[in-house]
């Protein structure tokens, strides 16, 4: 059952996280400083409120929070449904929930933040910082890390993987390494584009090793901290962390608690918790450029060409269009405006944070069953804004 979800986030109109890509050459990629920048009309919110309300008891969702922005600034919010259905605790703004792969941007800024300081460079051998890797992955860089063209294979495909019984695994990040190593690589760096969670965790070794902190203190201290993020974390299964959301699965129709996943392997590419009004906050830091400069977020969302020139794609849209891919986001298309994505899905969660780029339009949807649809939820928010 969680082969399909963990192996498959985004299914057609949504991006797929293990899904082979294909570089196509004369695919056209969006130019965003040429946009026209539009303005909003209104929404009601009460009709925000019955489309969550129809889409909850349609999916048999838990719980939803959602934040809705414009330039950075929350024009609604709300929560629902429970965060934890045995003991029946609503979900409130303060309540946290896992995000698994939108933890990959955080890991992103994370990384260009150190970049910025002059402590990484982006093109430099990931060997160059990190000692006791394979031999092949001493020459992928930084930048095919964070964009998905490393070659590396994930590490949901090494062999000693169960699907059965890793979820549970505690592992270190030697035995991360070792088990990994047993995979051979896909393809040699720059000539391919493919998800790979495996770079985001070396990302976040990576983090340590340079900025002389462990990864969740790092972004204590250089992310939630600084923009006040105060309900956002590294998870961690033993700690008391206030208000948390608990997960769920649907089995033939039946509502369970989702199986327990091991904070050690989600780590720098899936390990955060955070709630909808904290990642408004870091929506909004990309307008007052308080984390990064404006030309190193424009660098997060442009997107990446690989060695021969031709722009890297991961699948489509679901409507003809590529989605391609730049430093920790998706790059794509939703019904012909820009836009800009990322999302995660694992055991018991799903979440997505979605921005029309174009309209300086933000919509982020945290649920807490798997097989939750929050594209479509976010998309058809969103239309409820957008002037036809």
């Amino acid at each position: 059952m969680y082969r399909s979800q963990s192996r498959l986030f985004f299914i057609t109109i949504c991006l797929s996280l293990l899904v082979s890509c294909t570089n196509r050459d004369k695919e056209e990629t969006p130019d965003y400083d040429s946009l026209t920048r539009s303005t909003l009309r209104s929404a009601d919110p009460k009709k925000i409120d019955d489309f969550i309300d129809e889409k909850m008891k349609g999916f048999e969702i838990p719980g939803i929070s959602i934040a809705i922005l414009h330039r950075g600034e929350i024009i609604y919010t709300n929560c629902y449904g429970l965060a934890n259905v045995e003991h029946a605790v609503a979900i409130t703004r303060e309540s946290p929930f896992k995000i698994a792969s939108l933890t990959k941007p955080i890991t992103a800024i994370a990384t260009m933040q150190l970049v910025e300081k002059g402590l990484i460079s982006i093109d430099e051998r990931i060997g160059y910082y990190l000692d006791n890797l394979p031999k092949e992955w001493n020459a992928i860089t930084v930048r095919q890390l964070l964009s998905h063209t490393s070659g590396l294979s994930d590490y949901f495909q090494a062999p000693d993987w169960s699907w059965r019984n890793s979820w549970r695994l505690d592992l270190t990040h030697e035995e991360f390494i070792e088990m990994n190593a047993k995979s051979a690589m896909l393809f040699q760096p720059g000539v391919k584009m493919k998800y790979c969670n495996t770079n985001y965790y070396l990302l976040g070794m990576l983090i340590e090793k340079v900025s002389g902190k462990a990864y969740g203190e790092y972004l204590k201290d250089h992310i939630f901290d600084p923009l006040g993020m105060s309900n956002s974390r590294l998870d961690n299964a033993k700690a008391i962390i206030r208000n948390r959301v608990s997960g769920y699965t649907l089995e033939e129709c039946v509502l369970k608690n989702a199986e327990f996943t091991s904070d050690t392997w989600a780590y720098s590419e899936g390990g955060v918790v955070s709630t909808a009004e904290d990642l408004a906050k870091l929506d909004a830091s990309f307008y007052a450029e308080k984390l990064l400069r404006k030309q190193t977020i424009e660098l997060l969302w442009a997107p990446t060409k690989i060695n021969d020139g031709s722009t890297g794609v991961i699948g489509d849209n679901g409507a003809g269009k590529p989605n391609y891919y730049g430093l920790g986001w998706f790059i794509s298309d939703y019904k012909g405006h820009a836009l800009i994505l990322a999302g995660g899905n694992k055991p018991g969660y799903t979440c997505m944070f979605f921005r029309l780029i174009e309209n300086d339009l933000s919509i982020i949807v945290l649920s807490n069953l798997s097989s939750s649809p929050v594209y479509g939820i976010a998309g058809e928010i969103a239309e409820m804004y957008l002037n036809k």
